[in-house]
């Protein structure tokens, strides 16, 4: 009975034409044969099970072959069968992970000094060569750089960044790719039906996504399911391949992709954590997800998604369902926040809880309200007639701005002082009426006169009792400043005229609105002390008059004489505190600025 050889072992290509997915490195080759123009060293790079040790050996055997068809060795001469059986004296394969040090290297450069036993070339195949030391390397230097005619190295690297440059710029380098699903899928059916092996297209097709590029592995992938499903001789299904591997089936995907585009957040983290619970494995399943999305994204914007993905027709179908009503800004920001976080869920403690918070997060970048929508809304909402109301709207009528010498021409006289008698001559009381203000441009409002187009507004819209237009006279605009108009209605009127107008506050801000043509616009009502609270406060605050320092009007004021009365202490301590009570009203913006205006004084003040 002949002892069991593992698939990745009876399938290795014996042909340039066998390997998979490789077609410009077997190109090369294959002409560098044909024409006799083989360099002296080559450097395979690419990640593990791609078929840089077999392309290496593949070359090897066409190097030496007795009789190359178009490149291809013949598999049938002495020298291609002992190849094959690992037992040719010409080709050494070294492993450098082991054989490192400088002594061996010593002992490598002393044999290629010696000629080929059997072959035309001695070829020494050495795997994992980033593995040498610093010193080794630097002794294999000016053997690779200047080998004797009879000798060819290969070099094969997974880490081509640790390998000297002087070594790199010596070799011909060769870049081999990762091998794509659906070329394992197909090479897999092919062993599957040879080994008469019941297995589904969908378990094949899992299989090679577990592969990750790389068919030795799809291989031993295969020939560990043959082993664990096969004995009963019922078909290898995708639910054996997924709970062996801890894989998402590609339903589960779809489920979680769609709930991502809808934003349908409770079904994401469901899924996770059913998944987490099975033990599938989630940086496999980060990993998928991200394939999904780029998928959708491609689909979306190439004709012929195909030569780009690589992938079987029916996936590019379900790719295609599943972005045919999505924004493509939702999947471009999706990618945005979760290309870069692969790495972190590597070294996450609780993957879990990493990867329910990054989709998350996600999920509420690409879903956020942006400013392009608003806007795209907007003009929808125009276009079908549904902001008509806001051209509906009276605008504030413009008055051109008088000029200082039409303002000066509209002032009315003042009135003739009344004449009195010589012998108390009275102070002349000066009085004028308000000078008219202009009307203002609408961008030029005043806060008096937009208070008062606000009034006038108020009482032609019908709805307002007359009873609160009066009370609305009441007030007093303060400031006009950054859209908002600031009136003060004072104690001395009565509270409830103040509360009716806040009632009506809908009413005042639709005026000043389509007063002002801005929709920013607002007024602020407050309630502030007035006169008759500074004239309580100061009686209580009027200090005791001492007689020397007292200097009253009519009498009562002036030097205190020997002999006169005492004045009257009612007369002085009142006479004071209206003084008090004028320097205190004088300090209110209001009456400061008329009394500027006009020029006046304050005569009396009734509490």
């Amino acid at each position: 009975m002949s002892e069991y050889q593992v698939i990745a072992r009876k399938w290795r290509p014996q042909r340039f034409s066998d390997v998979v997915g490789q077609e410009h490195v077997v190109k090369t080759l294959k002409n560098a044969i044909r024409q006799r123009r083989t360099a002296h060293a080559y450097l395979f790079v690419g990640p593990r099970g791609i078929g840089k040790t077999t392309t290496a050996r593949i070359f090897a055997k066409a190097l030496n072959c007795e009789a190359p068809e178009d490149g291809e060795p013949c598999c049938e001469c002495k020298s291609c069968v002992s190849i094959a059986d690992e037992n040719n004296i010409d080709v050494i394969e070294i492993d450098a992970a082991s054989q490192n040090s400088v002594d061996n290297i010593r002992d490598l450069r002393e044999e290629v000094l010696h000629m080929p036993i059997n072959c035309r070339y001695k070829i020494y195949i050495i795997d994992e060569v980033h593995m040498l030391s610093k010193s080794a390397w630097n002794a294999l230097l000016k053997t690779v750089e200047e080998p004797p005619a009879h000798v060819k190295f290969i070099f094969a690297t997974t880490e081509v960044h640790m390998v000297l440059p002087t070594i790199i710029s010596r070799c011909q380098r060769f870049d081999l790719k990762p091998i794509s699903s659906g070329l394992i899928s197909d090479r897999l059916t092919e062993i599957a039906a040879a080994e008469k092996v019941k297995i589904s297209h969908a378990a094949i097709n899992a299989i090679a996504r577990a592969a990750d590029g790389g068919m030795r592995d799809a291989q031993s992938l295969l020939d560990q399911m043959i082993a664990f499903f096969s004995g009963d001789n019922k078909e290898i299904s995708e639910e054996q391949v997924l709970s062996l591997f801890g894989l998402t089936g590609s339903g589960d995907l779809i489920k979680m992709t769609a709930a991502m585009f809808n934003n349908d957040r409770g079904g994401v983290i469901a899924s996770i954590h059913s998944k987490a619970v099975k033990g599938k494995n989630l940086e496999t399943l980060f990993s998928d997800i991200l394939n999904y999305l780029r998928g959708v994204q491609l689909c979306q914007l190439l004709s012929n998604p195909e030569a780009v993905l690589e992938s079987d027709p029916e996936s590019i179908k379900r790719f295609r369902e599943l972005g045919a009503n999505v924004n493509p800004d939702v999947i471009q920001i999706l990618m945005e926040n979760l290309s870069s976080v692969g790495r972190v869920l590597h070294d996450a403690i609780n993957k879990q809880v990493f990867l329910k918070t990054v989709l998350l997060k996600a999920m509420r970048a690409a879903h956020s309200v942006k400013i392009s929508d608003l806007l795209a809304r907007l003009n929808s909402l125009r276009k079908a007639g549904e902001l008509k109301f806001l051209e509906q709207i009276p605008a504030a009528e413009k008055a051109p701005p008088k000029t200082i010498v039409e303002m000066v021409e509209t002032l009315p006289e003042a009135p003739e002082p009344e004449a009195v008698p010589e012998a108390v001559p009275p102070e002349p009381e000066l009085s004028f009426d308000p000078m008219p203000e202009p009307e203002p441009a609408r961008d030029e409002f005043t806060p008096n006169s937009l208070w008062q187009q606000i009034i006038k507004f108020v009482k032609s819209d019908n709805v307002v009792d007359p009873t609160i237009i009066h009370y609305m006279n009441e007030g007093n605009p303060e400031s006009f400043e950054n859209s908002l108009l600031t009136v003060i209605f004072y104690e001395e009127f009565d509270s409830e005229h103040y509360a009716a107008v806040k009632k009506i506050m809908p009413s005042i801000h639709k005026g000043i609105q389509a007063i002002t043509g801005d929709w920013a616009a607002a007024v602020d009502l407050i309630h502030k002390h007035g006169v008759r609270s500074i004239h309580k406060k100061v009686e209580h605050e009027i200090p005791e008059p001492e007689p020397e320092e007292l200097a009253l009007d009519s009498g009562v004021a002036g030097e205190v004489q020997e002999g006169a009365p005492e004045p009257d202490e009612d007369r002085v301590n009142s006479v004071i505190g209206d003084k008090a009570i004028v320097d205190e009203v004088k300090k209110k913006p209001i009456v400061s600025d008329s009394l500027d205006l006009f020029g006046g004084t304050i005569v009396d003040i009734h509490g």
